[in-house]
């Protein structure tokens, strides 16, 4: 699968109104959703070098704790089929996002998240993500539409883990939906050394999700 990277998902800024974006309580009564499963969804990322530094790198405040040591790097890439029909309009899908720091926030409105993705069913500030060598830690933060770990609900508040391969849903399996792969920093400084290549020219299969 090509990936193809938009500007919807991206680190904290004040180039949006508040008022852009619908208020929490009208989410919840216009946007609830069901959540659906996960048949037929893509398992693999497929991108060169030149694409992976397209990746929005998000960073934030590094003061929670993490055994991070900058060894690996965990991206997001967007997996959701684009319907919005349970929205009634239409809106782009997010981009692909790296995580650079410790610890970040997921949600619609810029003053309140790290990572913002304006998706209606998302909420304003709907969870939290710290990364370890081993996995990504989430929480939801009482979100409207849930926060999922395949097609697991996560208790509101309670710290779950996700590995690569798995899938994390941010209240909409068609706009929100993420696959998460770890890619190791040796693996590609090996590939490079080895054939002597540029950056952008390293091989999509390091970036295959490890499950």
């Amino acid at each position: 699968m090509e990936m193809t990277t938009h500007s919807l998902s991206y680190a904290k800024t004040n180039s949006f109104s508040p008022g852009f974006f619908p208020a929490k309580s009208s989410v919840a009564a216009q946007f609830s959703v069901n959540f659906l499963g996960y048949n037929c969804l893509p398992r693999k990322l497929k991108c060169s070098g030149r694409q992976l530094r397209n990746f929005g790198a998000i960073r934030a405040s590094d003061s929670g704790s993490s055994s991070a040591d900058g060894s690996v790097r965990w991206l997001l890439e967007p997996i959701g089929d684009g319907d919005t029909r349970h929205i009634g309009y239409k809106i782009a899908m997010p981009s692909p996002f790296e995580i650079a720091s410790n610890v970040v926030t997921v949600g619609r409105v810029p003053e309140k998240a790290d990572i913002v993705i304006s998706v209606p069913t998302v909420s304003a500030l709907h969870a939290r993500i710290q990364k370890t060598d081993e996995n990504l830690l989430i929480t939801d933060l009482d979100s409207t539409n849930g926060t999922f770990i395949d097609e697991k609900r996560l208790q509101p508040g309670v710290v779950s883990a996700a590995s690569p391969g798995n899938l994390v849903t941010f209240g909409d399996t068609n706009l929100a939906i993420f696959r998460v792969y770890k890619l190791k920093q040796e693996e590609v400084a090996s590939e490079l050394e080895e054939s002597g290549a540029k950056s952008e020219d390293v091989p999509s299969k390091n970036l295959e999700s490890m499950s």
